[in-house]
């Protein structure tokens, strides 16, 4: 008889850990519930920079270069009279495309 109230507690516990965990993941759907999970998610970073520091180096500056905007060009720049020249129809579609020598300043 002594093992039948030991499943019945394993089963409990089962049951329990079940409904806790459905409950945590039902929070995390709510506004607001993700927030501060990720506190300790580069928590073995740490561990990455001491044994191959290169390495997170390297990872640190391609996260770096993801976030980084876009080169624009300048307006003050004039990029079709330095390289070439493109004539438009009317629509804006290219009607004909006159591609200049460089220059001796842009070598």
């Amino acid at each position: 008889m002594e093992w039948v109230g030991i499943v019945l507690f394993a089963v409990a516990v089962l049951a329990v850990l079940v409904l806790a965990l459905y409950l945590f993941q039902r929070s995390l759907d709510k506004p607001g519930g993700r927030e501060g999970l990720g506190t300790m998610g580069n928590g073995m970073g740490v561990m990455d920079n001491f044994f191959s520091p290169s390495r997170a180096d390297a990872k640190e500056e391609l996260e770096r270069q993801k976030r980084a905007a876009h080169v624009m060009p300048s307006p003050d720049e004039d990029d079709d009279e330095r390289h070439g020249q493109v004539r438009r129809n009317p629509d804006g579609s290219p009607r004909s495309i006159r591609i200049s020598r460089p220059t001796s300043d842009d070598d």
